[in-house]
């Protein structure tokens, strides 16, 4: 399966709702709650959005989308826009969100984005976890590196994401209508990912150094597949 999309990454996406749905849920919680799209005291206008790595929004919330004024997605994949626009285009249009669907890398072309758009806030939506798989397994420095620069390049900027952080089997297969495991602030990492029943070894994404430091951190478990679990980590950044 081609993790950057097209038709097998959609198909199991859709086949995959009902799983994926707790962990959705979840995440339009944390960023209605973390991630307000409020106007300016000095525009009294709605922010506009720049969404990097939107895919089909499959986990993305139309409810907190429909607080911009426009919203511009990204993603190499040829079906993305399309597919996209069918999800969530009516409900936005509704709320009289201006949506407008790019197809290109937008990653490689960020700095020009950030250029022509120079006060709309930025959310990259589970694309910098995939960061590691463009490159050769030999080559995780460069993407360390590469994840660093991130927050180097938006300093000044509104944004924020959610990626992975670390992914793989289980010891033992989800049931179903079982509850969602949930971190505690105090527990280490290790912790963690006992509690998400992981089955070492485990996937590292490279992406600890994403945000700076002291920035809140909120962990998700994704039930990815029956015996397959993600760690995501998001955060929003003010300036």
């Amino acid at each position: 399966m081609n993790l950057t999309g097209g038709i097998s990454w959609h198909w199991l996406a859709w086949r995959s709702q009902a799983r994926w749905a707790p962990t959705a849920q979840a995440i339009e919680q944390w960023l209605l709650q973390s991630a307000q799209a409020l106007p300016t005291k000095e525009s009294r206008e709605k922010p506009t959005l720049l969404l990097i790595g939107a895919s089909a929004g499959w986990m993305m919330s139309c409810q907190w989308l429909s607080q911009f004024a426009r919203v511009d997605t990204f993603d190499i994949d040829p079906l993305a826009a399309f597919l996209f626009k069918l999800r969530h285009g009516a409900a936005l249009k509704a709320q009289g969100v201006v949506l407008n669907c790019h197809t290109q890398d937008a990653l490689q072309n960020l700095d020009a984005l950030l250029a022509a758009h120079p006060k709309a806030m930025v959310f990259f939506d589970n694309v910098l976890g995939q960061m590691r798989f463009q490159h050769a397994a030999t080559d995780w420095q460069l993407v360390e590196k590469k994840l660093k620069q991130f927050k180097v390049r938006l300093k000044g900027r509104e944004w924020g994401s959610i990626h992975d952080r670390m992914s793989g089997r289980l010891n033992n297969p989800i049931a179903l209508g079982s509850a969602l495991p949930m971190r505690n602030p105090d527990w280490q990492d290790q912790h963690w990912l006992t509690q998400l029943d992981a089955q070492s070894p485990w996937l590292d994404h490279l992406t600890h150094n994403v945000f700076p430091s002291g920035t809140n951190v909120q962990d998700f478990a994704w039930n990815f597949l029956p015996r397959y679990r993600h760690w995501l980590q998001a955060a929003w950044v003010r300036p």
